[in-house]
């Protein structure tokens, strides 16, 4: 990718924020692929750089630091996952199995796509432990993101179909195994089928794993 760069702005020139955002963007995308294959404290913002064929100020002046620039990849991963997870949810459907399917696919989905986003969420944790933001299904008490989840879930359960188990025990059950499962993708280098595992997770958990009449 090679980052197009503008002659200098006169004085008085206003901005283009639209030009302001995609130079972001690409700047970004490439940062999120770069400490993702060097790790953070291993990547040069030169790197970087050259990658996108610009010079070191060109980066410098968009994120003021290495650190800066490491954490706002993440957070704009983490804002285009929680984007196309609440599009899901905010999109009722009538049968709960398949609403609960396209969530789990729409997660193993964005990961398939954006392997890098699982890597930089790990180094995020080893790295800067107090800066870590929860990947999506937890959520703290009353905030936005937890009435969305409060919704999705009375809505499934309203129903019948399935049980009225606590909403955050589902949320907290599911995230977890959707977590390790992007994880165990990432760490095993294994060929990944996001269809195949969404099938597959909707058989354990909504189907068990004892026989009919057994529980």
């Amino acid at each position: 990718m090679t980052l197009v760069e503008t002659a200098p702005r006169k004085p008085g020139r206003p901005r283009d924020p639209e030009l302001e955002a995609r130079r972001k963007g690409q700047i970004l995308d490439t940062a999120a692929k770069v400490f993702a294959g060097f790790g953070f404290a291993g990547t040069q913002v030169q790197v970087i750089a050259d990658r996108l064929g610009v010079g070191n100020g060109t980066v410098y002046r968009y994120f003021p630091t290495k650190e800066a620039l490491f954490l706002a990849a993440v957070e704009r991963g983490l804002e285009e996952l929680t984007a196309e997870m609440d599009a899901v949810l905010d999109a009722p459907d009538p049968d709960p199995v398949a609403q609960i399917g396209r969530a789990v696919r729409t997660y193993l989905g964005f990961f398939h796509r954006r392997p890098e986003m699982a890597e930089l969420f790990i180094q995020e944790r080893a790295a800067f432990p107090h800066h870590h933001r929860p990947l999506y299904f937890a959520r703290k008490d009353g905030d936005e993101h937890d009435c969305k989840h409060s919704r999705f879930w009375e809505q499934l359960v309203a129903t019948g179909v399935l049980r009225a188990v606590p909403r955050e025990r589902f949320f907290a059950v599911v995230g977890d195994l959707l977590y390790g499962t992007i994880l165990t993708n990432l760490l095993s280098g294994r060929p990944t089928d996001p269809d195949a595992q969404t099938a597959d997770i909707l058989d354990v958990i909504l189907g068990g794993l004892l026989a009919r009449g057994k529980r």
